[in-house]
C-alpha cells in the first residue's frame, strides 16, 4: 500500500475512491473497502482510501474533550495496509477544508488533486459544509464527469457496526460485545515506563503502560483478562486499570498495569500492545496488601481459566 500526505504527490491512473475517518476499522468498514478493491479491479485501475486526520470532531471542537478514538492513525493504517488497498490518502482536517461545500471539496480535491474515476460512498457517509446527502451528489458526479455509487450497510447478526456502538460497549466494559462487533479484540499500545514497583513486592511485577494518544479509548477502571504482545511474542496478561486505592492516594490520576503471565524479562521503554478479552471484576480497596496480594492470587487463577477457553496459554 502506497501512503500519502500530500494531495499533490499522487501522479496515478484515475482511482476508485471512498473516504472516512474509518475509526475501529470494523467490519462495515472492511466490506466498504472490499467493495472498492473489486470496483478497482474492474476498470484496471488503483483503490483509493480518504481518510482524515486529525479527527474532524477535535478541530472542529464538536464535543472534542469527550471524544476516544478506537484507532489510532500508526494502528489504523496498519489495519488498512492488510485489506490490501492500493493507496491510502491522509489529507490532514482544517477548519478550512470543513468550510468547503460538498460542491467545492469535489472540484479542488477529487477532482482538480485527483482526477477520481469513481466515487463510491459509506451508507451513512456526508460531506461538505452542512453535510451533503448521495442523492444531492449525484448530479455534482455528472457535473464532473465521474460515476459515483453508495455502499450499503451490512448487519453483524442483527446488528449495523458502527464505531460509536463499539465505543459506547467499551464504555461500559462490555468487552466481548464489543470485540465481536470490532472484528477482532480491542487493542491499546504504549510504552512501558517507570511505576512503584509495588507489584514485585506482591510477587505480580506489573509493567506499566504510557498511551502517547491522549484521544485513545481506554477501558474503564477494573482488571481484564487480555492477550499481551510484547518482542513479537503473545503473552497471557492481567491488567488493573484505575487509581490504585489501596495504595496511592492520587484518585485522579489513572495507572494501567499489566501483569504479563509466564513472562520474567526486563522490559522497560519497550512498546507493548495489550488486546482485552474480557472485564474479570471491578477496582477495589483492600484494608491491606497482603489482602490485595490474596485477590491477585485468585485473579491470576480465574484469568487463566479465561484465556484456556479463549485458546490461549
Amino acid at each position: 500500500m502506497q501512503i500519502y500526505t500530500s494531495l499533490d504527490s499522487y501522479k496515478g491512473p484515475r482511482p476508485i475512491v471512498t473516504m472516512g475517518t474509518f475509526d475501529g476499522m470494523h467490519p462495515g468498514h472492511r466490506a466498504l473497502l472490499e467493495k472498492l478493491k473489486e470496483l478497482a479491479r474492474r476498470e484496471n485501475t488503483r483503490a483509493m482510501v480518504i481518510s482524515f486526520w486529525p479527527h474532524p470532531r477535535i478541530v472542529l471542537e464538536h464535543d472534542a474533550e469527550k471524544l476516544r478514538l478506537l484507532t489510532t492513525l500508526e494502528e489504523k493504517t496498519r489495519m488498512m495496509q492488510d485489506t490490501g488497498v492500493d493507496d491510502l490518502m491522509i489529507v490532514p482536517f482544517s477548519k478550512e477544508l470543513a468550510d468547503l461545500t460538498a460542491e467545492e471539496f469535489v472540484d479542488e480535491i477529487l477532482v482538480k488533486k485527483l482526477n477520481i474515476l469513481h466515487l463510491l460512498i459509506g451508507y451513512n457517509h456526508r460531506f461538505g459544509k452542512g453535510g451533503t446527502s448521495f442523492e444531492q451528489l449525484i448530479p455534482i458526479s455528472h457535473t464532473f464527469g465521474f460515476e459515483i455509487s453508495q455502499f450499503k450497510h451490512i448487519d453483524v447478526t442483527g446488528l449495523t457496526p458502527s464505531s460509536t456502538s463499539i465505543r459506547n460497549l467499551l464504555l461500559d466494559g462490555r468487552i466481548p460485545e464489543a470485540n465481536f462487533m470490532l472484528g477482532y479484540r480491542y487493542t491499546i499500545t504504549g510504552r512501558v515506563t517507570g511505576g512503584m514497583k509495588l507489584g514485585r513486592k506482591l510477587m505480580f511485577p506489573t509493567a506499566n503502560l504510557e498511551i502517547s494518544e491522549k484521544a485513545k479509548l481506554i477501558p474503564p477502571d477494573g482488571v481484564y483478562a487480555c492477550v499481551v504482545k510484547v518482542r513479537g511474542t503473545y503473552y497471557g496478561g492481567m491488567v488493573n486499570i484505575g487509581v490504585r486505592p489501596t495504595v496511592s492516594e492520587q484518585m485522579d490520576h489513572r495507572t494501567i498495569e499489566i501483569h504479563i503471565l509466564d513472562f520474567d524479562k526486563e522490559i522497560y521503554s519497550e512498546e507493548l500492545s495489550v488486546s482485552f478479552i474480557t472485564k474479570t471484576r471491578e477496582e477495589k480497596k483492600f484494608a491491606s496488601l497482603d489482602e490485595l496480594r490474596q485477590q491477585l492470587v485468585k485473579d491470576e487463577v480465574e484469568i487463566r481459566r479465561i484465556l484456556k477457553l479463549n485458546g490461549i496459554g
